[in-house]
């Protein structure tokens, strides 16, 4: 898994804003929520157009844009 500061620059300026203001970590994935861009977010949801939410953990996420998978601490 590749974290954000891994990926290429012309990659990374492609890639939709996230601001990361909460989360909230259950080891039951449907009560796991993560608040970006002022919105509350499941997995599995879209936090921007294209940018894909798959996983929420204690004190990261697992995103998805075009095909490449992710990590952003918190």
């Amino acid at each position: 898994m590749r974290r954000f500061a891994d990926l290429p620059a012309d990659f990374r300026a492609r890639l939709p804003q996230v601001n990361i203001s909460g989360s909230t970590y259950s080891s039951n994935p449907a009560q796991r929520t993560l608040i970006a861009n002022g919105k509350m977010v499941q997995e599995g949801e879209d936090v921007a157009p294209g940018l894909k939410l798959e996983t929420i953990g204690p004190r990261n996420a697992v995103l998805s844009f075009e095909g490449t998978r992710y990590s952003i601490g918190y």
